[in-house]
This record gives C-alpha cells, structure tokens and sequence, in this order.
C-alpha cells in the first residue's frame, strides 16, 4: 500500500467527527422545524438566522446593562462588523437566502424596529404622564379660580343685602 504523504491523524478524526455532529444536528434543526412548523428548508434557514440574530442582540442587551456602559465602536469597526454579521447570518441561514429579495432590508427593519420600539413605548409613556401632569395642573387651577369667584360672591352679598 503506497503512502500519500498525509497521514490521517488526531487533528483530522476531531475535525471530520465535528463536521459530522453539525451536520447531524443541522439535520435534526431541519426535522424540527418542518415537523413542528411546516417549514420548507430555505425558511428553516431564515428562521434560524433570525432567530440566532435575536439572540445575539439579547445576549448584547444583557452585556450592555451588567457592565453598563456602551463599547466605543469606530465608525470603520462598524462597517467591518456589520459586514462580517451580514456574511455569517448568510452562510448560517444557506445559499438559497442569497436570491431572496429584500431580505437585507427585511431583517435590517426587524433589527431597527427592535430598537426602535422600546424607545417609543417610553416616548409614549412619558408624553401620558406629561399630559396627566398638564390636566392634573389644569384641574387645580380650574378649582382655584372658581374658589376664589365663589369667595368673591360670597364677601360681595353680605354688603348688598
């Protein structure tokens, strides 16, 4: 038997066992999904994508607020990091979500709109509170000002009569 020069070794058993393991856990992610969502593959994958970026976006909301304070990103870091998140939710989500349009946008709306929506819900909050301050104000004024009618009647019918 003719030795080809590379010998098949621990490095190489670790890795084709690894590709395996995923391989078969991709698999079963894929069993899953159809049998308890009805998803075709290509939507498993969108799926997955999604949902793995909700969980990064998670598990970077809990960083933020342990250590309370926001990394200083430059803005090149960002546009390198955007573009690796964008290459590895890709590759995670499979080839076929390459040709499905707008889902850039789809996933950059969904991300933004993450965001978004808390900071309006509290811009919401405090416009409420701003109003039943301003009506609670109105109120004592209101009260006041008839108050102060109604002594000024009060003190104007004795002499009168």
């Amino acid at each position: 038997m003719a030795s080809t020069g590379t010998e098949f070794g621990t490095t190489q058993l670790f890795l084709t066992d690894s590709r395996l393991v995923l391989a078969m856990l991709n698999h079963l992610r894929y069993q899953a999904l159809q049998r308890t969502l009805g998803l075709s593959r290509e939507q498993a994958n969108v799926l997955t994508a999604v949902a793995l970026l909700s969980a990064a976006d998670g598990a970077y909301e809990a960083t933020r607020r342990i250590t309370g304070m926001r990394p200083h990103v430059s803005g090149a870091d960002a546009v390198i990091g955007a573009a690796a998140v964008r290459e590895a939710s890709l590759s995670l989500a499979g080839p076929s979500v390459r040709a499905v349009p707008g889902l850039g946008a789809l996933v950059v709306f969904a991300i933004f709109g993450r965001f978004a929506v808390p900071a309006l819900r509290r811009s919401g909050q405090r416009a409420r509170a701003a109003e039943q301050r301003l009506r609670a104000a109105e109120r004592r004024v209101r009260s006041e000002r008839i108050k102060r009618y109604a002594a000024a009647r009060d003190r104007a019918r004795p002499s009168a009569a």
